[in-house]
């Protein structure tokens, strides 16, 4: 009995060595996949976090895109083959003056101006045809907007199934180019008129003094009393037309000036006794809207009179007996302004772009030379002339520029 105790405890003790040793293995195992688990872990973390990283550029570098597509100075806009907008950005939808999400299927001729219909779809139809880039000029129209001057650059495009036909078309707002293209070519009227004067007044003055000359000896003898008064009309022609010539000196690009600091409001108050005078004779009274904040700046004395009464003179003329001529001055953005306002039935529509031309005028014995001139010395002293006119009247106001050692008084 003593010997088989003996032998099962030694099996005993051989079991629960092998089951001790077998424990410590899956101790050891267990541990080992713990690590491996956290080391993957750790691994998902950091890729996880890198997806993270490269998202965020992918969203900022996506927003960059949609700022530079929205807000982009032109309009971008994709057309279907039927001419609707599949496509536009902010700057477009602001062009069209209507909301982006409301323009999406909309017929794109909606907004064209009806003079310009055909060219919009003649465009289309050339740049279909040619597969090339077309650029058109048309006017655009909406029930928001007032009518704009746009220039359409367009592309055919073929869908990525290759069979549906799309425009993209850059939509860019000319209206502020082409009113300096117009500012331009009337300067250079004006400027072209003013050369050939200069040019010719010379030689024309010289014959026109001497035949005046001869004139007035005549009206001097007894044997001429007879003729009295054709003599005098033809030296008054001749006087008109030496003031003909001088407006004609006004418009010289190149006219001497003799600008010095002065009050424009003085030159007006020294002036007010002539407009006055003249506002009598035709049965109008003339009234000043001063600003006491006005700085002295460079004028051209001789040139400011002149503005002045071509332009009261127009305002007289404008209005029936009992009408009221008001020039006044004031301060806005940093700019002197002079505006002349009358009372009468205002401009027509049709001369409102030509003003400024030469010899444009609608009074029978009018030269067509006053307002160009008041453009003329406006240029001279780096001003520009606004018009506002409608029923009640117009008014023309005349904005100068003054340099910065008196526009920091302003």
């Amino acid at each position: 009995m003593a010997g088989s105790d003996e032998s099962g405890k030694g099996e005993g003790t051989a079991l629960a060595k092998s089951s001790q040793s077998s424990d410590n293995a899956g101790t050891q195992e267990a541990q080992w996949l713990k690590y491996e688990l956290q080391d993957r872990e750790l691994d998902l973390e950091i890729q996880c976090q890198a997806m993270q990283d490269v998202l965020g550029e992918l969203e900022e570098s996506r927003n960059r895109y949609a700022a530079l597509y929205d807000f982009a100075p032109v309009g971008y806009v994709t057309f279907d083959d039927k001419a609707c907008i599949r496509e536009i950005n902010l700057t477009g939808a602001k062009l069209l003056g209507m909301e982006r999400s409301r323009l999406l299927g909309m017929p794109m001729a909606v907004f064209i101006a009806k003079d310009s219909c055909k060219k919009f779809f003649d465009h289309l139809r050339s740049c279909r045809l040619s597969e090339k880039k077309v650029i058109t000029e048309v006017r655009l129209a909406s029930l928001n907007t007032a009518v704009t001057d746009a220039q359409l650059i367009s592309m055919p495009l073929l869908n990525t199934n290759g069979l549906d036909l799309q425009y993209r078309t850059i939509i860019a707002d000319t209206t502020e180019r082409k009113l300096i293209e117009k500012e331009i070519s009337r300067m250079d009227r004006l400027h072209l008129v003013g050369e050939m004067a200069a040019g010719i007044a010379h030689e024309i003055r010289n014959p026109m003094t001497t035949v005046r000359g001869f004139l007035q000896s005549f009206l001097r003898k007894k044997e001429f009393a007879l003729f009295n008064s054709q003599l005098e009309l033809m030296i008054s022609e001749l006087d008109r037309a030496n003031s003909i010539i001088t407006e004609y000196l006004s418009l010289a690009r190149n006219k001497p000036v003799n600008q010095s600091r002065q009050s424009l409001n003085k030159i007006i108050e020294t002036l007010l006794p002539l407009m006055v005078s003249d506002a009598l004779l035709k049965g109008m009274v003339i009234v000043t809207e001063l600003s006491a904040d006005i700085p002295d700046f460079c004028l051209d004395v001789q040139e400011m009179r002149q503005l002045l009464l071509n332009l009261s003179r127009n305002g007289f003329e404008a209005m029936a007996p009992g009408g009221q001529l008001t020039v006044g001055t004031f301060i806005e953005d940093k700019q002197v302004v002079l505006f002349i306002k009358d009372q009468g039935t205002g401009i027509p529509a049709e001369l409102q772009q030509k003003l400024g031309t030469p010899f444009l005028t609608t009074k029978e014995t009018g030269t067509g030379l006053g307002l160009p001139i008041c453009y003329s010395i406006a240029h001279r002293h780096n001003a520009s002339i606004d018009v506002k006119t409608g029923e009640a009247g117009t008014t023309f106001m005349v904005r100068f520029s003054p340099p910065s050692d008196t526009a920091g008084n302003i």
